[in-house]
């Protein structure tokens, strides 16, 4: 998984805007990057008509967006699920999506960024000048890699597609001029257009071409992905190279079992060997769902 972060600089300090991270299967959470807090006076908009939140003591996470390959989007404010739209899977994006907004009442309300604290794989700022303290607004988008920054704004680059965090107008009640806000943009299709397994894959094929292929993951573990999805969760047998090397497979949860890949490690005579990278050393990968 990837991390990418938005910031705002406005005087001498920058402030944390967006958190970005990109999994595995290409798709994207999205969150206001701000640190959980207590749930105090909070509104919801709901059909057009303010209503109170219940306070909590405890902690809860800001808004935040999953953008899922299939296209499914969902919206999660105080942890919870409030909305879900439907777009164009990630893989055949033919145009810019909105997928919600992020409006914060103004710069000095979201929390100061640390670059030790802050780990990040890309860090991009937007400057805000320092006579604006007021609220601000960014609608998030996502497009063809060709996508365009339309405002003020910063475009995160992926392998398929551009994410878009950029300047709009937001017209909101009296009674939000203190609050963060998020919300969902307008759903275009009722449905998903695709499942997840076939999404996956027709992701992956369009950047490395048609079959199947062996990813390694950041801690080390590997993912092979099958060239179709089968007709039940598969199981794998690997050759390699060397007689010392081999594999162990790592389950999936019980209630999640995907029919177009295997997770596993690869074992040398140390036992997991998650430091270098084995895959060269496969001579042939065979997949087996047979009912």
């Amino acid at each position: 998984m990837s991390t990418a972060r938005i910031l705002i600089k406005h005087g001498d300090v920058r402030y944390r805007l967006l958190k970005v991270e990109a999994a595995s299967d290409g798709s994207l959470i999205c969150l206001l990057d701000k640190d959980p807090q207590p749930l105090k006076g909070g509104i919801r908009v709901e059909t057009g008509k303010l209503i109170a939140e219940a306070d909590l003591e405890k902690p809860v996470p800001y808004g935040r967006f999953s953008i899922h390959t299939t296209g499914e989007i969902h919206r999660y404010s105080g942890g919870q699920r409030k909305d879900t739209i439907h777009i164009e899977p990630l893989h055949q994006l033919t145009k810019a999506h909105a997928v919600g907004y992020f409006s914060i009442p103004t710069p000095e309300r979201l929390d100061t960024y640390d670059a030790s604290k802050h780990t990040a794989d890309v860090v991009e700022t937007l400057e805000i000048p320092t006579e604006v303290s007021e609220r601000l607004t960014f609608l998030l988008e996502i497009g063809p890699k060709a996508l365009k920054v339309a405002t003020y704004g910063i475009g995160l680059s992926y392998e398929l597609y551009t994410l878009v965090s950029r300047s709009a107008a937001a017209r909101l009640p009296e009674e939000l001029a203190a609050s963060f806000v998020e919300a969902a943009a307008l759903t275009v299709f009722d449905s998903r257009q695709i499942q997840k397994d076939e999404a996956e894959l027709r992701f992956y094929q369009k950047i490395y071409g048609q079959g199947s292929f062996v990813f390694r993951e950041n801690g080390g573990a590997y993912v092979a992905l099958t060239s179709v999805p089968m007709a039940r969760a598969p199981t794998m047998r690997v050759e390699f190279d060397g007689s010392e090397l081999s594999i162990e497979t790592i389950p999936f949860d019980a209630q999640n079992k995907p029919t177009h890949k295997v997770r596993f490690w690869i074992r040398d005579k140390g036992g997991r060997n998650k430091q270098h990278d084995l895959r060269e050393h496969i001579r042939s990968v065979v997949f087996d769902a047979r009912l």
